[in-house]
Parts: C-alpha cells; sequence; structure tokens
C-alpha cells in the first residue's frame, strides 16, 4: 500500500511498473520480496540467538531492514518493478513501513479482555 501512494503522489520519485508489470503487479511484486528480506533478516537473528526486547531495538531493526530491503529491490527495477530516485526514498518508504508494520503488530496482538 505504502509504494502504490507513494507512487500516485510522488510518480517521479517512486516508480512502480515496467514493461512486464503494471503498477499494482510492481507493487505487489516488490512487497513480497521486501517482506521475504525481512523474514530471512528475522529468521537469521533468531538462528544467531539475538534477542530484541525493547522497543526501541525492535523499531530500529525494522527500519534498517526496510530501508535496506527497498534499497535493494529498487536496484533491480527491470525484475522487480519498483524504482526509487534516491537513497532517502528508500529511508522515507522503510519509515512508513516501520510505522504500518507496527500498527499493524499492535493490532493483531491486541488481546481482548473480558
Amino acid at each position: 500500500m505504502v509504494l502504490f501512494v507513494l507512487n500516485l503522489i510522488f510518480p517521479e520519485n517512486v516508480v512502480l511498473g515496467n514493461w512486464r508489470f503494471s503498477a499494482i503487479e510492481a507493487a505487489i511484486y516488490a512487497s513480497f520480496w521486501q517482506t521475504f528480506f525481512i523474514w530471512v533478516i528475522w529468521d537469521y537473528l533468531l538462528a544467531r540467538g539475538t534477542a530484541l526486547k525493547s522497543g526501541v531495538s525492535v523499531w530500529f531493526y525494522f527500519l534498517a531492514v526496510n530501508t535496506v530491503g527497498v534499497w535493494i529491490i529498487a536496484r533491480l527495477p527491470h525484475f522487480l518493478g519498483l524504482g526509487i530516485a534516491s537513497w532517502l526514498w528508500a529511508l522515507v518508504i522503510g519509515i512508513l513501513a516501520n510505522w504500518l508494520q507496527r500498527i499493524a503488530w499492535s493490532v493483531i496482538t491486541k488481546r481482548e479482555t473480558k
């Protein structure tokens, strides 16, 4: 969703689509690889026994992984359909994705009290 909305607002800076993918397909495909990248790094940290205990460390972990993931995905626009103007856009997308992931996680893990 973040990629698609930013593409609509800033079409010269966040470009979705290429000769193979439409904008919606590119957003879905790039998001899939972003999710895959996050899971791979998360599993790597778990395998090494790294524990992210505080909310701040988790926030910075996901910020770094989201930003680096977007940057890597945007370096392969012919294959993945996402292009960005600079690394600052990777940071902006990383911050927005991190913020939305934290909201989604808090909604999913919220327990009902009776």
